[in-house]
């Protein structure tokens, strides 16, 4: 049975709090997007968050000039939290016996994997409402088609807000690797193919890859123009014995949910995320 703890697989720590923390922690290690989006906390399940754009600059001053107070602006986003529940048991024969090594390492891992695709999905399906978009020059598998220039273009698009990331598909980043403009850059200028496999060069967009953006697409955001907005609730911990099962159960409910668009164009399009499409045929 899944998340079922045997006999074999006996620990001397099976405390509830050791076990949260370790899928937690695991569940944060190995979510591959939370860097690119702006957390906040919603303790009570529901609320409205104010988020501040920054203020705005006057400029070339004279000496004594007074200047008029320009605050940024304040986009409310209004969350409604829901859980996701991990769930392990440890048989009462693990209970009783005991070795060196912790057997919920596996199991910890496992979860918290889960715990960070599940988070990864919901970010992704956020930061795909509504973004800017335009298709591709051409097909990046095409030796005279540009992928430098088509993530420069995207990175335009989103200004003032500094693009610092770029999420493809494992079909789309095989297609960029061997495509001969991004090789070149490297030939021409080796120092600025330093960290080419995680980073794009001259642009320096770090590269995610996540198999649930749309196909054939790429994504490229700016995580300093709020992209997408984390709200964390609580965590409702449980254990209880399980006579029927003859187990320990441990559950854990995580709130948490994402909103994407927060700041949004004239058309009503998120400010910071721009999607290039058509990348590959």
């Amino acid at each position: 049975m899944t998340g079922l703890i045997t006999a074999p697989d006996i620990s001397g720590s099976l405390d509830a709090k050791n076990i949260v923390m370790g899928v937690l922690e695991k569940g944060i290690e190995l979510s591959n997007l939370v860097s690119v989006v702006t957390q906040c906390q919603v303790p009570e399940l529901t609320g409205t968050i104010p988020i501040s754009s920054a203020g705005a600059i006057t400029e070339d001053l004279d000496e004594l000039e007074y200047s008029d107070i320009e605050t940024g602006g304040f986009t409310n986003v209004d969350f409604s939290l829901k859980k996701d529940r991990v769930k392990l048991a440890v048989s009462d024969e693990a209970g009783y016996k005991s070795k060196v090594g912790d057997p919920l390492t596996i199991q910890k891992t496992s979860a918290g994997s889960a715990l960070g695709a599940i988070l990864d999905k919901k970010i992704i399906a956020a930061l795909q409402t509504t973004p800017q978009t335009s298709a591709t020059a051409g097909a990046w598998s095409t030796i005279t088609n540009n992928p430098l220039a088509d993530l420069g273009l995207a990175a335009s698009k989103i200004l003032p807000y500094k693009a610092d990331f770029v999420i493809m598909t494992p079909a789309v980043y095989a297609k960029y690797l061997a495509n001969n403009f991004v090789k070149d850059a490297g030939q021409g200028n080796p120092a600025a193919m330093r960290g080419a496999v995680s980073k794009v060069p001259a642009l320096d967009l770090e590269i995610f890859v996540n198999s649930q953006i749309t196909a054939k697409s790429c994504i490229v955001g700016a995580s300093t123009g709020v992209c997408a907005a984390l709200g964390n609730g609580p965590v409702k911990v449980r254990n209880w014995d399980d006579g029927g099962l003859g187990a320990k159960v441990y559950q854990m409910d995580v709130f948490r949910q994402v909103k994407a668009p927060i700041f949004l164009t004239s058309g009503s399009k998120n400010m910071s995320v721009y999607q290039v499409t058509a990348v590959i045929a």
